[in-house]
């Protein structure tokens, strides 16, 4: 595969999308200098600097990939997932025909096609699927036994417009696709640990101890696994995922779910004194049993950045305070900024024998509570075979009591983080009581109906509801009309109207404070400033090789028979 001139002229630029071709060879080299034409100098020394190259077209050896993108040790399968997915994308748009193997250019694509910004520029194309990319690059499986002979090489035996090379996927048919649940759930759980070891782009990763949680990361994996596939209750190795399901979690409840994996491609574009030490700040979670670094980064796979920042304040801890009304509010009413709310516990599958066997006082909750007749519920497979349930609440406002009115933005939402993901918006102002007077907590519910001698809540459509004693827990899901809408997962799925309600025994209750708008504007800044640092850096390392000949020929800016190049 020949390199060709690595600078194209406008014209030809503004033409690209009519432009044709008779052969594959002529494809890749297109594509792979349009490629070097997205990036910067400094990036593309530093891009050869880290895979120790000259020229472009050098197959990548192993270990200079292991060294850039820090495999977890002993976890063989998410290398074979990610070396393939890099080798499907190193021969884009020939993503199906052809069988190279990863190369400087490649690896340069791949960059490119994984970072969101970057793939629409390169590309040139509204609305690409992008993650019709990305799902055919994780199934499509690319093996040496298949390369192709010289003459299926050369020829395409039809003329092909760039465009329809590229929309077309090379002819994949994605339907006939399907991932592995357990390689999948692997790569998953891979995906939540960058999220903590690349924050940025440029963070500098030391020799922390993240991947000896894995099985901690798993079990948020498998959350995000069964919001894909919810059959995928046991035995994962017998389940697949699809397509269909693959896109439309990703789309609806998990859109930066491959965030970190942009982070960490871009790591080739920077040398090791440009990257900048990052303070995650997790230390300030090793007391919580809720709030892991995992639960950390499964919610930010659902959050969009304004809302969700990794620094948090521990405020309430009910495992260590208590779990009282009365405790929650001494520690969390003098937050004057967003706050996370957390809740787990064990789901209670029969409520009549848990009532009258095991707990009374469920039994007069249940008097107060107008429960759902188990006859009109429909639950997916992850709630029916799952105990165990989580749900977080995002409040934008400061908390107050609030025995007549109610509180809340419209950032207000409440995101179920397991047994499966999902997240419901408000549609109005004003969603939250805090009940000091009996009435306990709700997020989507009417102020309950309190008399001397009874009480009666009045759950929403969509609602999560808190007793006084914070001991039990209910979230409702009985589809449109209440002041949250149904989830997101569900309205895309056509569930919105498949009801159910999820009874828990509470274990833990958690509040996180998450800094104002103010404080999140800084950390905001603060970290673009030293993103454009680090490339500032760049520019200023790049200005002084002035008589390092030898790191300049190794860029391709001199020497080679090459001329200076304008990217």
């Amino acid at each position: 595969m020949g390199q060709s001139s690595s600078v194209s002229s406008r014209n030809e630029e503004g033409s690209s999308s009519s432009k044709k071709f008779t052969n594959n060879r002529d494809v890749l080299s297109y594509f792979n200098n349009k490629a070097q034409q997205q990036v910067t100098i400094p990036e593309l020394v530093s891009f050869k600097g880290n895979l120790q190259i000259e020229n472009l077209n050098t197959p990548i050896s192993h270990k200079p990939l292991f060294n850039v993108l820090h495999f977890p040790p002993n976890h063989t399968i998410v290398v074979g997932i990610v070396t393939n997915m890099l080798r499907v994308l190193s021969n884009f748009p020939l993503i199906n025909s052809s069988y190279e193997p990863i190369t400087g250019f490649g690896l340069l694509k791949c960059i490119l096609l994984l970072n969101r910004t970057r793939c629409e520029k390169f590309l040139k194309i509204k609305s690409y699927d992008q993650l019709k990319l990305l799902f055919i690059s994780l199934s499509l499986q690319k093996t040496d036994k298949e390369e192709l002979s010289e003459e299926n090489e050369e020829n395409i035996n039809r003329e092909r417009h760039v465009k329809q090379i590229i929309t077309d996927f090379d002819d994949v048919d994605t339907e006939m696709l399907c991932l592995p649940a357990d390689f999948m759930l692997q790569f998953l759980s891979w995906l939540l640990i960058l999220s903590v070891k690349f924050p940025t782009t440029n963070s500098k990763t030391d020799n922390d101890k993240t991947y000896e949680q894995w099985d901690t990361f798993k079990i948020s994996a498998m959350n995000l696994l069964r919001t894909m596939n919810p059959d995928v209750v046991s035995n994962v190795e017998s389940h697949f995922i699809t397509f269909e399901q693959f896109s439309t979690a990703i789309r609806t409840v998990m859109p930066n779910l491959f965030k970190p994996l942009e982070n960490l491609m871009e790591h080739f574009f920077y040398l090791d004194n440009d990257l900048v030490s990052r303070d995650a700040n997790l230390s300030s979670i090793q007391d919580s049993r809720i709030m892991t670094p995992a639960l950390l980064a499964q919610l930010s796979t659902g959050l969009p950045k304004e809302l969700f920042i990794q620094k948090l304040q521990s405020l309430y801890i009910g495992r260590k305070s208590g779990f009282s009304m009365r405790s929650l509010q001494a520690k969390v009413f003098k937050w004057m900024a967003p706050s996370i709310l957390v809740v787990s516990g064990m789901r209670i599958t029969n409520s009549d024998e848990y009532a009258a066997e095991k707990n009374p006082r469920y039994r007069h909750f249940l008097d107060e509570f107008p429960k759902l007749k188990d006859s009109d519920q429909k639950m997916d497979a992850s709630h029916l075979s799952k105990k165990k349930t989580t749900f977080a609440v995002y409040i934008d406002d400061p908390w107050k009591v609030t025995n007549k009115d109610y509180f809340g933005d419209l950032n207000t939402r409440i995101i179920q983080i397991s047994p499966r993901q999902d997240i419901y918006k408000v549609n109005q102002k004003g969603t939250i009581y805090f009940n000091t007077i009996g009435g306990g907590i709700g997020i989507g519910d009417k102020q309950p109906f309190i008399k001397a001698a009874s009480k009666r809540y009045i759950p929403g459509n969509v609602s999560l509801t808190f007793d006084s004693t914070l001991e039990f827990a209910v979230f409702r899901h009985t589809g449109y009309g209440g002041l949250l809408d149904p989830g997101l997962l569900s309205m895309e799925r056509k569930e919105e109207n498949s009801f159910f309600e999820l009874h828990f025994l509470i274990q833990d209750v958690e509040v996180w404070g998450c800094g104002g708008e103010k404080e999140l504007e800084e950390q905001i800044k603060q970290m673009a400033w030293e993103e454009a640092e680090s490339k500032r850096r760049q520019q200023i390392n790049f200005r002084s090789l002035g008589e390092d000949r030898a790191l300049l020929e190794m860029a391709g800016i001199i020497g080679q028979h090459q001329g200076g190049g304008s990217m």
